[in-house]
């Protein structure tokens, strides 16, 4: 042990040195280090060497290379807490007095001679020795409470500095003075532990060369914590083991006998209180050395378990700040998080009073260095670290953290982008940011980016929430929403008004039992069958309204488990101006009847109002009397015949519904078409879907609409031609709709005359009267279908769509026919 202190210390000095050479803190620790390495090869040398006068040569030598030390020590001290106020003046006198007491150990004041036998190197210690032990103890003592004092206002690397200075100098003269000093003056004297006296040293040398270089990366400061508090509580065993000791010598009593139950019970003793007596000396060490040290593992995990469980993006960052600000003992805390436009603003701040020196903190620009240095280094930045750095951009970056009174900040990164800093100041203890500092900080920065994105996420899933929530609650249709059980899970305030019906009597029920069936029919239908419903038209017999309604199902949670809505919306206006404009049609259809049957009439009452002019002139002449007898027999007839197609178009009765097979009726409408079509040879081409719903319509009226459009057809085709009848399933969903398409291959509509095709009496046929495809039309409209057509310079084609009885869902193939 001895010759490892001498190397040791030798090259912790050298080392030292040449990190500054200039540096009088430097040099002083070289001489330091260098005189500790002396003293160990003096005491080495004195357990080798056996004659009288060697032997006490090198006992007086290591006596005088000690009492340099005292004065080395506190020459380091000034040095260390400034080199430009260093005193000279109370250095050069206490090297005058460490030298005169170094010149004094070579001679019998300090060190008289050596007890015989000269093997047991016993001290023989001279008048002046009291002084010496005084001087090395006071000279101790003194730089210790000097650098505690210092220890109290210091801040960050100096506190650090400072702590280490007196750690390893009160570690090393606790030790050297019990071994050297009081345990040979109790009578103690055994060379082995005498001899441990320089080896203390190295713990000394160790220390403050750390604090001098400043060496960040090995952080000893736990490493010295535990040391110092096992030291102390072995120092306060080693002092009850040597009181006891003197105790027994002192009474005469002697164990030789007993030795063996002696020792066991002083394991026992050892083992039973050392572990409580080390944790007291740490609470001890702590108190007065490493005030706010924390549990860095209990600390992640009580982190850890809190920001899992807070969703909100403000309670967790103020939870964040708080948690630092409190496990750390900081003076401040700001969290600073991205905007919209790039700039980080302030988003929370906790500080400790009356600590906190920092007011009103403005936003951090995207043009900020901190924020581009922390884009290409998503690091811890520590204050004290830029101060060892002298180039432009860390001069920079020391500015912005003077600014926020900051002496760390902490990047949080989420997803390669930096989205927040936590800017921290202080602590207050004064002590600068450890290594396990920050390691806490830079674990808590990745939790905190995966809590801070969740958050977000929570947010943002809130925001759409309660933006849905908005758009379904103020929406004008209604909406009713169910599980895959048919409990009503949305009822908005629409549906409240078109039901009659609150959402607090809806919600939670089953929809059967809060909706009228012909409500609820659809939706049950929808979740029993996945048969969709669209703008199907229900007539309510609660508010007698007309309500259109369209239902889907909603995409499972669940595996398995689908819900439905059903969108409401009131049509009752609706109807009604449809009404409004069938009537306003109708009167104008009856005008326009009028006015073709006024034409119509007046032709013949012409002829026969000028026949009757002549009559009495030409009563004699009989070929006269057989013209008019016959001529106003024909207009009379033709006269009939438009009374009664204009009693027909409007006595067309309300239809007869009832189900029956639209096949069936195309098929007796071309029976019925048979010898025209042979006549004018026109060919048939039909075609039927297998599977076709029933229709709910009256059978003859049907028949009679069908067959006028068909006569139209053959009508525009005196040459010859093809006539097409298709029928097949349509509508969404497939199925709801019956499609009739009946086409010719005739001479086609102008388009100037499209508009007036369904008006009454309008024909571009000779002979024609104009009503075919009016009635046809109105037999549709009855039976809630529809028709158009479609007319190029060779061809019609018109399509009926009319709805079927009760749809169902079935697979269907849309038969696309040229020329629709």
């Amino acid at each position: 042990l001895l010759g490892l202190t001498v190397v040791a210390n030798l090259i912790l000095g050298i080392l030292t040195f040449k990190k500054a050479p200039k540096t009088l803190l430097n040099r002083l620790f070289l001489g330091f280090a260098s005189s500790a390495s002396l003293w160990a090869f003096a005491v080495l040398v004195i357990t080798i060497k056996k004659d009288y006068n060697s032997l006490l040569f090198w006992i007086r030598f290591s006596h005088a290379v000690a009492a340099i030390t005292p004065w080395l020590v506190y020459a380091l001290v000034d040095a260390f807490r400034s080199e430009k106020k260093f005193p000279y003046k109370k250095i050069i006198i206490m090297f005058a007095f460490s030298l005169t007491l170094a010149v004094l150990s070579f001679t019998p004041l300090i060190v008289s001679g050596i007890q015989f036998p000269v093997e047991s190197k016993e001290l023989l210690y001279g008048p002046l020795f009291p002084l010496y032990a005084l001087f090395f103890s006071g000279v101790a003592i003194y730089v210790i409470y000097n650098l505690a004092r210092q220890l109290r206002v210091a801040k960050g690397i100096t506190r650090y500095q400072l702590r280490l200075f007196i750690g390893g100098i009160l570690s090393s003269f606790i030790m050297g003075v019990l071994s050297n000093l009081f345990l040979p003056m109790f009578g103690i004297r055994a060379i082995d532990l005498r001899s441990f006296g320089p080896v203390f040293t190295f713990v000394m040398i160790f220390s403050i060369s750390y604090a001098i270089v400043k060496y960040r990366l090995m952080d000893i400061r736990m490493a010295m914590r535990k040391i110092m508090a096992y030291a102390l509580a072995v120092v306060l065993l080693a002092g009850a083991y040597i009181t006891l000791m003197l105790v027994m010598k002192n009474f005469r009593i002697y164990l030789e006998s007993n030795i063996y139950p002696f020792t066991f019970l002083l394991v026992i003793l050892v083992a039973v209180f050392f572990q409580p007596l080390k944790d007291k000396c740490r609470q001890l060490v702590d108190h007065f050395f490493y005030r706010g040290a924390y549990d860095y593992y209990h600390t992640l995990i009580d982190a850890g378990r809190a920001m899992i469980s807070i969703l909100r993006r403000d309670e967790l960052i103020s939870f964040l700040v708080s948690k630092v600000v409190s496990t750390i003992y900081l003076e401040q805390g700001i969290f600073f998080l991205k905007d919209h436009d790039g700039s980080f603003i302030p988003a929370a701040k906790k500080n400790i009073k009356p600590f906190s020196f920092c007011g009103d903190i403005e936003p951090l620009g995207p043009g900020n260095p901190l924020l581009a240095y922390f884009q290409q280094k998503p690091d811890v930045l520590l204050f004290t670290d830029l101060k060892e750095l002298k180039t432009e951009e860390h001069e920079l970056l020391a500015v912005e953290m003077e600014k926020l009174y900051a002496e760390a900040i902490v990047p949080i990164i989420v997803e390669g982008k930096l989205e927040a800093i936590l800017s921290l100041g202080f602590k207050i203890s004064g002590e600068p940011y450890s290594r396990d500092d920050v390691n806490l900080l830079t674990t808590l920065s990745y939790q905190f980016a995966i809590s801070l994105k969740n958050a977000q996420l929570y947010q943002e899933v809130l925001e759409v929430k309660r933006y849905l929530e908005n758009i379904l609650k103020n929406m004008g249709n209604g909406l009713i929403a169910t599980d895959s059980k048919g409990r009503i899970k949305a009822f908005n305030n629409s549906a409240e008004m078109l039901t009659g019906i609150t959402a607090e009597k809806a919600i939670g029920r089953k929809v059967e039992e809060v909706l009228e069936d012909r409500l609820c029919l659809p939706l049950i239908r929808t979740l029993k069958t996945g048969q969709l419903s669209f703008e199907e038209e229900i007539l309510t017999n609660k508010r007698t309204s007309f309500l259109c309604c369209s239902t889907a199902l909603v995409e499972p949670l669940e595996r398995g488990k689908k819900g439905a809505i059903m969108v409401l919306s009131d049509v009752t206006r609706v109807k009604e101006l449809e009404r409004e404009k069938s009537e306003t049609k109708r009167l104008i259809s009856l005008g326009e009847l009028a006015a073709g049957m006024a034409h119509e009439i007046k032709n013949p009452l012409a002829s026969i109002k000028t026949f009757a002019e002549l009559l009495p002139d030409k009563y004699d002449d009989h070929e006269f009397r057989h013209s008019f007898s016959a001529i106003v027999g024909q207009e009379i007839e033709r006269i009939n015949g438009l009374v009664m197609e204009l009693l027909n178009f409007s006595r067309i009765p309300r239809p007869y519904f009832k189900k029956i097979d639209i096949r069936g009726v195309a098929e007796e409408v071309l029976m019925l078409l048979v010898p025209q079509l042979a006549s004018q040879k026109i060919r048939i081409q039909k075609s039927y879907h297998n599977e076709l719903p029933a229709l709910e319509a009256d059978r003859d009226q049907l028949k009679q609409a069908l067959l006028n459009i068909c006569l139209n057809a053959i009508q525009a085709m005196p040459k010859g031609g093809r006539l097409g009848v298709d029928i097949f399933p349509a509508g969404e969903p497939a199925g709801k709709m019956i499609k009739i398409i009946i086409s010719d291959t005739g001479t086609g509509i102008s388009p100037h005359l499209k508009e007036k095709v369904f008006d009454p009496f309008f024909t571009t046929k000779t002979g024609g009267v104009g009503i075919g495809l009016s009635v046809s039309h109105q037999i549709i409209s009855d039976h809630g279908g529809s028709i158009k057509f479609k007319s190029k310079r060779k061809g019609t084609v018109f399509e009926i769509n009319l709805p079927v009885a009760c749809y169902e869902g079935r697979e269907t193939h849309e038969i696309a026919y040229p020329g629709l």
